[in-house]
C-alpha cells in the first residue's frame, strides 16, 4: 500500500506539470501488462520499488525520467526485441533516451544476475534439489541439467568469424544450468557462436568447483556433446543391457527440463529467433541475455504465467558431435555404479 500511495503521489506531481505519462502502469490492464511486458501490475510496481534507489543514483537530472518508465521501457524491449525508435515513438521519449534507459536498467539487472543466480551449496538445498530431480525420472543425486543455446546477434565488427556457428549465423553460445523447477542456477554468456559446448564447460569456473569436491557426490546431466565425468553424466551412446537402456530413459526424461527452461526463457522474445538478431555488440548482448535469465527466475519464483508463449526454438540449441573417446575413467565408474544401483 505504501508503494501504491507513493506512486499515486508521484503521478499527481506529474499531473501538476501537465505531463501525462503514457507508461503509467496504473492506467493499463493486467492482461495488457502481461502480454506486452511479461509481468502483472503488482510485480512491476514491486520491481520499480527495488530498482528505484539504484536508478536514481544513476542520474543527477532535476527532472529525471520516472523509475517506472525506465523499467517499463526495458521490459517492453526485452519482451519484444522491438527497435528502440519504435519504443520511443510509443512513449514520447527520444531514441537516445530509450537507449540510455535500456543500458542503465540492463547493467543493474546484469549485476544482480551475477550475484543472485547461484548453484545450491548447503546440504539442505542440495538434497532438496536432488529430490525434485529424482521425482521427475528417478535419476539419483542430480543437482542440475546443463546445455547450451544460441542467441542470434548481428555480425560484430571485430573477430566476426568466431561468432558464426555451425548453422551459419552469428550468435552467442550461452551455457545454462537449471534445477527441476526451471530456475536457472548457473550461466555463462561470454562465448561466441563457433565455440562448442564441451569447450565452454571445460573452461567454466563451476567445473573447477566440481573438481574440488564442492558438490560432493552430486552431479549434472548433459547430452552426448559433453564429456563423461564423475560430476557430469551423459547417456550411453550404444546401450547394451536393459539397465543401460533404463538409465538412458531416465536420463532423457530428467534432462528434458533444460529444454523446457530454454523455451520459457525465450518467451521473452528478444532472445527467440522469431525476434530476429540482437542489434548490439556481443558484450551488450551478453548482458541482455543474463538480464533475461534474472527476470526468468523472478517470474518462475513468483509463478507469473506466460500469457503469450512463442513457438519452438529448437533450432537454436546445439547439435554437437557425439563425444566418444573423451570420457573420464572415474566418470565411467560412477555411471556404471548408478546403472547397477538404480536401474538393474
Amino acid at each position: 500500500m505504501e508503494l501504491l500511495a507513493a506512486h499515486l503521489f508521484e503521478r499527481n506531481l506529474r499531473r501538476e506539470r501537465r505531463y501525462r505519462d503514457p507508461l503509467d502502469p496504473l492506467q493499463v490492464s493486467d492482461e495488457h501488462l502481461l502480454r506486452h511486458y511479461r509481468m502483472p501490475r503488482h510485480e512491476i510496481l514491486r520491481l520499480c520499488d527495488e530498482l528505484s534507489p539504484l536508478l536514481s543514483r544513476a542520474t543527477k537530472r532535476a527532472h529525471a525520467i520516472p523509475t517506472h518508465t525506465q523499467v517499463l521501457v526495458t521490459l517492453r524491449f526485452l519482451a519484444s526485441g522491438t527497435f528502440q525508435n519504435v519504443i520511443a515513438d510509443t512513449t514520447g521519449l527520444t531514441q537516445p533516451s530509450v537507449s540510455r534507459i535500456i543500458s542503465s536498467v540492463t547493467n543493474i539487472l546484469y549485476e544482480k544476475a551475477k550475484m543472485e543466480i547461484k548453484m545450491p551449496t548447503n546440504i539442505y538445498d542440495v538434497n532438496r534439489t536432488a529430490a525434485a530431480f529424482s521425482f521427475i525420472g528417478g535419476f539419483p543425486r542430480v543437482i542440475g541439467a546443463i546445455d547450451c543455446t544460441h542467441i542470434p546477434i548481428k555480425a560484430p565488427i571485430e573477430n566476426e568469424h568466431i561468432y558464426v556457428n555451425r548453422k551459419s549465423f552469428h550468435s552467442l553460445n550461452v551455457q545454462v544450468i537449471c534445477n527441476a523447477e526451471m530456475l536457472i542456477t548457473s550461466f555463462s554468456v561470454k562465448y561466441p557462436g563457433a565455440t562448442n559446448d564441451a569447450f565452454i564447460w571445460r573452461n567454466c569456473p563451476l567445473r573447477d568447483r566440481f573438481e574440488a569436491g564442492t558438490f560432493r557426490d552430486f552431479h549434472l546431466l548433459g547430452d552426448c556433446g559433453y564429456p563423461l565425468e564423475p560430476y557430469l553424466l551423459t547417456p550411453f551412446h550404444d546401450p547394451m543391457t536393459e539397465g543401460e537402456r533404463q538409465y538412458n530413459r531416465s536420463h532423457k526424461t530428467t534432462r528434458v527440463i533444460i529444454e523446457q527452461t530454454f523455451g520459457v526463457l525465450k518467451s521473452r522474445r528478444c532472445l527467440h529467433c522469431s525476434g530476429g538478431s540482437l542489434q548490439y555488440d556481443p558484450k551488450k548482448c551478453a548482458k541482455i541475455a543474463a538480464t533475461c535469465m534474472w527476470l526468468h527466475n523472478r517470474c518462475i519464483r513468483r509463478r507469473i504465467p506466460m500469457i503469450a508463449p512463442v513457438g519452438n526454438d529448437d533450432g537454436m540449441n546445439n547439435d554437437n558431435d557425439i563425444i566418444h573417446g573423451d570420457h573420464n575413467p572415474t566418470g565411467q565408474d560412477v555411471r556404471r555404479e548408478i546403472v547397477e544401483g538404480f536401474f538393474t
